[in-house]
C-alpha cells in the first residue's frame, strides 16, 4: 500500500505544480491585452486551472471508467463551490461585484441544472455533449462583450512582448505535460488504493480525485483572497465550474457516452444546484460572503462527502417532494 500512496501523492503534486506553472505563465500574456482581471480570470485562469479535471476525466472515460469521470467533475465542482469558497471567506469575507453576482453565479446555476436535466435518462450521450459545448458559447460571448469595460491597458515594447510570449509559451507546454503526466499517475494509483480499501468507484471520483484536482483552484483563490482580489477569488470558482460542467463534461461525452449512477442524479447533482442557489442568496443579500455563511458552506461539503459513503435520503425526500 505504501507505493500507491506515494505515487498518488506524487501524481497530485506534479498535477498541481503543472497547473500552477501554466497559470503563472498566462498572467503576463493576458495583462498586455488591456482587459480587466475578471476577464483574465474567466478566459484564462479558470480554463487552465480546469486542466486537471479535463485530463483525469478524459483518461477515466477513455479507460471505460465513466463513473469516475462524471464523479470527478461533479465532486470537483462541489469542492470548489463550497469548500474552496468557504475557506477563502473564513480568511477574509468576500465582497462580490454585481457583475459576478448577475452573470457568473446565474450561469453556474443554469449549467448545473442543464447537466441534471440531460442526465435524467440515465446516460449523458454524445448529443448531450454537443449541447453542453454549444451552451458555453453564449457565456463566452457575454464575457468578451464586457472585456474592455474599466480596463487599464498596458503599453509594451515589441521586443519585450516577444520575450514574454516565448517564455510563457515554453512554460505552458511544460505545464501541460506535467498536468497530463500527473493526472495519469494519480488516476492509476488512486484507483488501486480505492479498490484495495473497498471504496465504490463513484465515491472514489467524487471525493478523492475531486479534491486532488481542485487544488489549483484552492491555491489561486487563497492567493487572491490574501491579496484582496475578490473578483479573482469568486470569479475563478464560478468560471472554473462553468467550464468544467459545460466543456470538460461535454468533451468527455464526445469521447464516450457516460452512464449516470443513481447516486449522482438523485443526490449529488441536485445538491450541487442547491449549494449554488444558496450561495446566490448569500451574495444577493448584500453582495458579500461573510464568515457565518462560510461555515454553512462547509456543512454543505461535509454532508456531500459523507453521502458518498453512507446511505442518505435523496434531496427530493429532504425537501418533502
Amino acid at each position: 500500500m505504501t507505493e500507491p500512496i506515494l505515487l498518488l501523492t506524487l501524481g497530485i503534486g506534479v498535477l498541481w505544480g503543472g497547473s500552477e506553472l501554466i497559470i503563472r505563465s498566462i498572467g503576463p500574456l493576458a495583462r498586455q491585452l488591456g482587459v480587466k482581471e475578471l476577464v483574465v480570470t474567466v478566459l484564462g485562469v479558470s480554463v487552465l486551472s480546469s486542466l486537471p479535471e479535463l485530463t483525469v476525466s478524459a483518461f477515466a472515460i477513455a479507460r471505460g471508467a465513466g463513473d469516475i469521470s462524471l464523479g470527478n467533475i461533479i465532486g470537483s465542482n462541489f469542492v470548489t463551490l463550497t469548500f474552496v469558497t468557504a475557506v477563502c471567506a473564513l480568511i477574509r469575507p468576500i465582497e462580490i461585484r454585481r457583475e459576478v453576482q448577475t452573470r457568473e453565479s446565474s450561469w453556474m446555476i443554469l449549467c448545473s441544472a442543464l447537466v441534471l436535466s440531460l442526465s435524467m435518462d440515465g446516460v449523458l450521450s454524445r448529443s448531450d455533449g454537443v449541447i453542453l459545448l454549444l451552451t458555453y458559447v453564449p457565456y463566452i460571448i457575454s464575457v468578451l462583450r464586457s472585456a474592455g469595460e474599466g480596463a487599464d491597458p498596458m503599453e509594451q515594447d515589441a521586443r519585450g512582448g516577444r520575450r514574454i510570449v516565448l517564455r510563457a509559451t515554453a512554460l505552458i507546454v511544460v505545464g501541460i505535460a506535467a498536468v497530463i503526466g500527473g493526472s495519469k499517475v494519480a488516476l492509476d494509483s488512486g484507483t488501486e488504493l480505492g479498490q484495495a480499501a473497498g471504496i465504490p468507484a463513484v465515491a472514489l471520483g467524487v471525493v478523492v480525485f475531486a479534491f486532488g484536482t481542485s487544488l489549483p483552484e484552492l491555491a489561486i483563490s487563497l492567493s487572491a483572497t490574501i491579496k484582496r482580489k475578490a473578483d479573482i477569488t469568486i470569479g475563478e470558482v464560478y468560471a472554473s465550474n462553468i467550464f468544467t460542467q459545460l466543456v470538460v463534461l461535454g468533451v468527455c461525452c464526445l469521447i464516450s457516452p457516460i452512464p449516470v449512477a443513481p447516486a449522482l442524479s438523485r443526490f449529488a447533482m441536485p445538491f450541487l444546484i442547491l449549494a449554488a442557489v444558496v450561495i446566490q442568496l448569500f451574495v444577493t443579500s448584500g453582495l458579500r460572503l461573510n464568515r457565518m455563511e462560510a461555515v454553512g458552506l462547509l456543512v454543505f461539503y461535509v454532508v456531500f462527502a459523507a453521502s458518498q459513503f453512507t446511505e442518505l435520503p435523496t434531496l427530493e425526500t429532504l425537501l418533502g417532494f
